[in-house]
């Protein structure tokens, strides 16, 4: 079996009987609309659908989903973050369809294990080129002189700092956008099966401080570009039929030195309810976003006041945020010394956090490790 159409059968409920070039529906199923061989199957929406109204079923889909949570106005300019992924691209490619204007960010971490970096900045610039969709591109080698695996030498746990790291230059890509373009918000490729598996996480843990945060659209705030989802009620299985039917080169690999192996566990549990009872997650998500705001009226303050990261301005929780503390130790330093002589609080006559301290924290609850820092 090759990895492609290992990749269908693994998403797919039909598990094996999606074999021998069948990935999306069983033989012998006909669209529901037009009668002819069906291209796909979706149990959830309990229709086969031809490779013609799929196109457009899907498309209606991400269309109503941006109406529904009311994400953005009609013809208005998004950034999108692309990794070279199916789902960023895919994103990309849909907001489009629908007539935004959509500007392309990649962030390449220099990871050249496996080729990894290399293969995913590639992806993005070649569905750049084929769809005309702009797309700035932001080296961490070539602005900070090192990259991930280089912090990976000496940082036991470096997804939370990769995660970090890419959120801070999204946001400030976005907020920058925002101000010379007009763009109005920043769209990330989470599908339905990430929401839910995080949902599923954080319920687990009960905590209120992240079930407040994961809905579709997060609003702007003092130093946060507005944040939304597209693809928040659509299936990482539709994402896949949706990229092969276009042809859609995507990196189909995962990141050599990931460890998400429980956020994965979770994914195959809610696959296999959904095989149970079609419809499960899809639900299960949307009524959460009916009693979000439940959490947030409940949960208590977790974090402190955010401020203005001395180096780079952006909201943090500390003096100096986690990314320039990494990416830039020298500026980090020397602000942190300047910090050092107004630290005394006239107030309580004691000194807040010195350059010796712990300057990120995590959030109570929240995964372990994750700096605080444009962590929204």
């Amino acid at each position: 079996m090759d990895r492609e159409q290992d990749v269908f059968i693994h998403l797919s409920p039909l598990g094996e009987d999606a074999s021998e070039g069948h990935f999306f529906s069983r033989k012998g199923r006909r669209c529901k609309i037009c009668k002819r061989p069906a291209y796909i199957d979706l149990p959830q929406h309990n229709i086969s659908l031809c490779a013609e109204h799929f196109d457009g079923f899907f498309v209606q889909q991400v269309e109503r989903t941006i109406r529904r949570y009311r994400m953005l106005p009609p013809r208005a300019k998004v950034v999108v973050a692309l990794s070279g992924g199916k789902d960023s691209l895919v994103t990309a490619l849909v907001l489009k369809r629908l007539g935004y204007e959509v500007l392309g960010f990649h962030v390449d971490l220099g990871i050249d294990l496996n080729d990894y970096s290399p293969k995913s900045r590639e992806a993005v610039l070649t569905f750049s080129r084929r769809f005309e969709i702009p797309v700035e591109i932001v080296s961490l080698k070539e602005a900070y002189d090192k990259t991930i695996p280089d912090v990976y030498k000496r940082e036991k746990k470096i997804c939370p700092i990769c995660g970090m790291t890419r959120r801070h230059l999204m946001n400030a890509y976005a907020l920058k956008a925002a101000e010379v373009y007009g763009a109005y918000a920043l769209a990330t490729g989470h599908h339905l099966d990430d929401l839910t598996a995080q949902l599923f996480a954080n319920v687990l843990r009960w905590d209120f401080h992240y079930l407040a945060k994961g809905l579709p659209v997060l609003p702007p705030e003092d130093g946060f570009a507005r944040k939304i989802k597209p693809l928040a009620l659509t299936s990482e299985f539709e994402v896949v039929a949706f990229a092969r039917l276009h042809n859609v080169e995507f990196v189909r690999c995962s990141c050599p030195l990931g460890k998400d192996a429980k956020f994965r566990k979770y994914q195959s549990m809610l696959r296999a309810i959904e095989a149970l009872s079609p419809g499960t997650k899809r639900y299960f998500y949307q009524r959460y976003t009916e009693i979000a705001h439940i959490f947030a009226e409940q949960a208590p303050e977790a974090r402190p006041a955010l401020r203005k990261c001395l180096v780079c301005g952006m909201p943090s929780s500390s003096p100096v945020c986690s990314f320039c503390r990494i990416w830039r130790p020298e500026e980090a330093e020397a602000a942190l010394r300047q910090y050092r002589g107004f630290t005394l609080s006239p107030a309580s006559g004691e000194r807040g956090a010195s350059a010796g301290e712990p300057q990120s924290r995590v959030a109570s609850g929240g995964p372990p490790g994750v700096p605080e820092d444009v962590s929204r």
